[in-house]
């Protein structure tokens, strides 16, 4: 689950930064070592080869990380003529690498603003306890608290630039990021 979960993290910032992307099984930066096929070589030896296989593949990694840090750091400039990253990409990777925590759960929202603000925004199509909508209608019932809970990515995608399928207004220009992250955090607490 480790391995996945790296690999979709490198595979979306590859994506994102015009990276090349590593997929399950690779080992980026680690050579095959040949080996002598004859049994004259001593025990230690062999221990030696090893031990530095090893080595290297747990450096690997390292060092890849490093290298995608490193061409993230050269991203070109938000708004430049070299960024090519649509405001649903940014928004979307931010939800990924800066709000969740390893259990789905949005990291630092205000649950008390939160709630205020989903009063405000949401209760009018959503009802009190975000239980008025079906936003699954094809299939069994889920209201936006399961679906802020089992699937975040997509209710912040559609929280963000809407969803005309279910008559959801887009809300990106309107409420700030800010004010998002305590509506997300919010709706995680709903039934």
């Amino acid at each position: 689950m480790q391995m996945r979960k790296v690999t979709f993290i490198a595979g979306t910032l590859a994506a994102l930064y015009g990276a090349a992307a590593v997929t399950a099984g690779d080992t980026p930066g680690v050579a095959p070592v040949a080996r002598p096929t004859h049994d004259a070589t001593p025990a230690k030896s062999q221990a030696q080869d090893a031990a530095k296989d090893a080595t290297q593949a747990v450096n690997a990694p390292a060092k890849d990380a490093a290298k995608d840090a490193a061409q993230a750091v050269n991203a070109p400039e938000p708004g430049s003529p070299g960024d090519t990253l649509t405001r649903e990409d940014k928004r979307m990777a931010y939800l990924v690498y800066k709000l969740l925590d390893k259990n789905g759960k949005i990291k630092g929202a205000n649950l008390k603003r939160g709630a205020k603000l989903f009063y405000q925004n949401c209760r009018p199509c959503h009802g009190e306890d975000g239980m008025r909508v079906n936003v699954n209608p094809s299939g069994r019932p889920i209201y936006i608290g399961q679906r802020a809970r089992e699937d975040m990515p997509t209710f912040w995608y559609q929280m963000n630039f809407g969803d005309e399928d279910r008559n959801m207004e887009a809300y990106y220009d309107e409420i700030t990021l800010d004010e998002m992250k305590d509506i997300a955090g919010y709706a995680q607490t709903l039934p």
